[in-house]
């Protein structure tokens, strides 16, 4: 392994706990996750500041909307070059379409990633909100329309890790949240394995959160993450 695949989200309100928390544990990961608590509170900002540390960012905000709402915001994130970024797969194919020519409109290199389940749901979860089948059948299916539509790569669980490797091999690379040492706290995540374990199944970048940022020593734990992997 010539990198470290250790993306922490680091799911903070505050600028300063989050460049404190980074600061901390930068030569333990290999990039930074900003999702929707950060950049609602921080902003624009809140980017240029963490981008300070020159680490990879992946600015998660799973757009979800009508494909023109959808396709002016990535224009927007993607002025920022981060390496990834994400999408809601179920937003169907017009809207992941146009933006994957957006991507080659303006010759980013960004790895549009597209969401499948949410590591929070069960089979019971989403068959209460309509969506019929278990889990790893719609995993399957919207990773195959992420693939079909030119999407770089798709966020999974670690339970599905598998089965979307052997489909798609490394055409489609995997991210995985959801990650957990057998000590941590599960939280709301319903889809949960250790970090060895999904990076020996294929997933290409794993994400951890809480059990980092949350940890009594977040440098700590991240170092303990990082030799896991090892």
């Amino acid at each position: 392994m010539t990198k470290n695949p250790i993306y922490c989200a680091i799911d903070t309100s505050c600028i300063d706990d989050a460049d404190r928390i980074i600061n901390e544990i930068a030569p333990h990961i290999g990039g930074v996750k900003l999702g929707l608590e950060f950049f609602t509170s921080c902003g624009i900002k809140g980017i240029e500041k963490i981008a300070k540390y020159k680490l990879p960012l992946f600015i998660d905000l799973k757009l979800y909307d009508i494909p023109n709402t959808v396709k002016k915001t990535l224009e927007n994130i993607l002025s920022y070059n981060p390496t990834y970024t994400t999408l809601h797969v179920s937003g169907g194919s017009h809207m992941l379409k146009e933006c994957v020519n957006l991507k080659k409109e303006l010759n980013s290199n960004t790895n549009l990633i597209g969401v499948t389940m949410l590591t929070s749901f069960d089979n019971e979860s989403i068959n209460e909100i309509g969506i019929s089948g278990t889990v790893n059948k719609n995993v399957k299916n919207l990773s195959a329309l992420a693939f079909d539509c030119g999407m770089d790569g798709i966020v999974c669980s670690p339970m599905e890790i598998r089965k979307v490797k052997e489909t798609f091999g490394s055409k489609l690379k995997i991210v995985v949240p959801g990650i957990r040492n057998q000590t941590d706290n599960a939280d709301d995540q319903k889809r949960t394995l250790s970090a060895k374990k999904a990076i020996e199944f294929g997933a290409d970048i794993i994400v951890v959160g809480r059990p980092i940022t949350s940890a009594a020593s977040p440098r700590n734990a991240a170092e303990i993450f990082h030799q896991s992997i090892k």
